[in-house]
């Protein structure tokens, strides 16, 4: 298939076994607590050189200036909820205003999402979608991969009452629809949480 692809200009992904899902979101969304809830184990990390030899197809992430520093991967041998056959994607939490980050986060993140299965979009109660940096970036994935997109309000335990959860339902789909490629297609946003931070948030509450 590759060198089919190659004689044809095409660029296409080596078969793999596994579906690889990449995470963006504002910051604190909630990306990290829900790979770590997901898995229910402690994890193995590598740095950039190991993680290029484990994943040879990211070999063309060292062309982003500065990103090799902050590329880990981080290794579990879990097998909760068919784990082995899933890899996520981690990005930085995302920022407007003078946020400087220390390689090409936009670059990188479309990068991925042309060469991922899934890409899952965060938002949370507090942030919702008012980071014009995500908007633009689901903007730009959106135009090449719609069928890739999957939106999820994070946090849901957080949003207080029903009203309120849908309240801020509402105003992340109005603000998301005023990007005009992502306003030409329909899509759903289901509300999650993870139920141990939901548990320890109530327990705090009490006190």
């Amino acid at each position: 298939l590759l060198a089919i692809s190659q004689r044809l200009g095409v660029q296409i992904m080596a078969p793999n076994k596994k579906i690889n899902i990449l995470l963006i979101g504002n910051h604190s969304a909630g990306k990290s607590s829900l790979i770590n809830w997901y898995i229910e184990d402690n994890v193995q990390r590598t740095g950039g050189p190991a993680t290029l030899h484990l994943f040879p197809y990211l070999h063309p992430l060292s062309n982003i200036h500065g990103l090799l520093n902050y590329l880990t991967t981080e290794i579990s041998s879990s097998k909760q909820r068919k784990f082995p056959m899933v890899t996520f994607i981690d990005t930085p939490g995302l920022v407007d205003g003078q946020m400087a980050y220390p390689f090409d986060v936009d670059q990188a993140i479309l990068w991925f999402g042309h060469h991922v299965d899934l890409i899952f979009v965060l938002f949370d109660p507090i942030g919702q979608a008012l980071c014009k940096r995500t908007l633009n970036l689901v903007e730009k994935l959106n135009k090449f991969n719609p069928e890739k997109m999957h939106y999820y309000l994070a946090k849901a335990d957080e949003a207080g009452t029903d009203r309120d959860r849908h309240r801020v339902l509402m105003q992340i789909v109005q603000n998301l629809c005023r990007q005009p490629e992502i306003s030409k297609t329909s899509f759903d946003m289901p509300t999650i949480y993870l139920p141990d931070l939901a548990k320890v948030n109530e327990e705090k509450s009490r006190y």
